[in-house]
């Protein structure tokens, strides 16, 4: 079948969904900022952007060994990290959510508590990190924010509910993603302990793993949590997504040449790391590899993106949705470019009827622009 031919079916699949089932996702937590940056301004109420990541950073190196001021405009300030963007859109499409995470220590910070009166169950075990996202036309450059959400370990989460009580709730639910391992330092505490949990449930969990942009840690760190990923795939099928610069360092880390094409890249990552599938997806397309073959397909690229952060998380959501619905791994793969697609364009994620509908609209164009 063709990529048309998969957009289309898998739209139709997904009109055909009843069923809601839950999901488990943690641990982060974010405030974001999203941030214009003022290139020129023409009264109080009239700027022109710094539409490009190359052209801040020309702005910044002419300011060396001078100085130079920026002035940001705040567009929006909304829930983020990569767990609550994920959560919010599995939310849409209808799945129920337990969230464990940095939503607030004491309290729910204000910026979460649309989204945790949705969810299922909440588990709050530390407070929110912040975030300044500064938006450009070609990426986005995130400015965090992390003293606060360093809590995020083990420790910290049984301060607040014991493993007798996470045991039923890891039972019932039908996916598992853990996010952001990158900036949570602590976090593979976690992992460990309720891998070794998941290792008691007798049906086997599949878990999603986003590391989040690797860069900041160390090589020695990068095996670590790939070694970890791989005893974690004898309790649970691991499905590892990572975004093409993400995939660059794990590959370099591995020794597999970072020339590869993302398919063949995406199959010798997962042969190197032991896990069951792995997920790369770069702006204008994306791949996947498990033990039955690769796949790889073009995406709905827009050059006029309205939101770019959180569009690598609804990817990730997006290709849970297939998954879950019980669709082809090619097949969720349309649904994740799908789902950030739809984002980028609208500001927020798309629920199941929209979602349906916007792939049905690209397939309708043989998968060019829309």
């Amino acid at each position: 079948m063709d990529q048309v031919g998969i957009v289309r079916s898998a739209a139709k699949k997904l009109s055909e969904v009843t069923s809601s089932q839950s999901v488990f996702i943690g641990f982060d937590g974010f405030v974001d900022e999203i941030i214009h940056l003022v290139s020129e301004r023409q009264d109080a109420d009239r700027f022109t952007r710094i539409e490009t990541i190359s052209a801040f950073a020309e702005r910044v190196q002419q300011a060396a060994g001078k100085s130079t001021n920026i002035e940001l405009v705040v567009k929006q300030i909304k829930l983020g990290g990569n767990g609550p963007i994920m959560a919010n859109a599995l939310d849409s499409q209808g799945y129920s959510i337990i969230y464990c995470g940095a939503l607030g220590k004491d309290r729910i910070h204000p910026v979460f508590e649309e989204l945790v009166s949705r969810c299922k169950k909440v588990v709050s075990f530390a407070d929110p990190g912040h975030t300044d996202a500064l938006e450009f036309f070609d990426g986005k450059v995130m400015m965090g924010k992390l003293q606060s959400i360093r809590d995020v370990h083990w420790k910290g989460l049984m301060q607040k509910i014991s493993p007798q009580e996470l045991l039923p709730l890891l039972s019932e639910v039908s996916l598992l993603a853990f996010v952001n391992w990158t900036m949570l330092t602590s976090s593979e505490t976690i992992y460990t302990e309720l891998t070794n949990l998941l290792g008691t449930i007798p049906q086997r969990k599949t878990v999603w793993v986003d590391l989040a942009d690797p860069r900041k840690r160390t090589q020695t760190d990068i095996r670590s949590v790939i070694k970890l990923l791989g005893t974690m795939q004898s309790t649970a099928d691991i499905f590892l997504g990572l975004n093409e610069e993400e995939s660059d360092q794990i590959a370099n880390v591995l020794g597999i040449s970072s020339a590869e094409n993302i398919q063949v890249r995406a199959d010798k990552i997962r042969k190197a790391a032991g896990v069951h599938m792995v997920i790369i997806h770069p702006v204008r397309s994306a791949a996947v590899a498990t033990a039955a073959g690769t796949f790889g397909l073009t995406g709905p690229y827009t050059s006029t993106p309205q939101l770019t952060t959180g569009a690598g998380d609804n990817f990730n959501a997006g290709f849970c949705n297939g998954f879950l619905a019980g669709l082809s791994p090619a097949e969720c793969l349309a649904c994740g470019v799908g789902t950030s697609g739809f984002y980028v364009r609208n500001c927020r994620s798309p629920k199941r009827s929209e979602l349906a509908q916007f792939m049905q609209s690209w397939a309708e164009v043989n998968c060019g622009d829309i």
